[in-house]
């Protein structure tokens, strides 16, 4: 079994991108079957760091709720003249 690894993109199509060099190094030609292995890296530093699981149990009635009645807590005068 021959082995290559390198990064591949995935197109708009959802396909995989595979490079001529590739192909040729696996000698694959058209229809050929291969196996593939997708292991995803995610940026450290990108949306992903906001990833996790959501700690409040509450449904989203009842956040929407609280979040209108603290609006409506507000002290603020915004048609004073500072």
């Amino acid at each position: 079994m021959k082995k290559n690894e390198y990064i591949a993109k995935v197109l708009p199509d959802g396909h995989l991108s595979l490079p001529p060099a590739i192909a040729n190094r696996l000698s694959l030609k058209v229809n050929s079957e291969i196996r593939i292995i997708i292991i995803a890296e995610t940026a450290k530093n990108g949306l992903n760091r906001f990833c996790g699981k959501w700690q409040d149990e509450r449904s989203s009635e009842e956040i929407v709720s609280e979040i209108y009645s603290e609006r409506k807590k507000n002290n603020r005068s915004e048609t004073q003249i500072l």
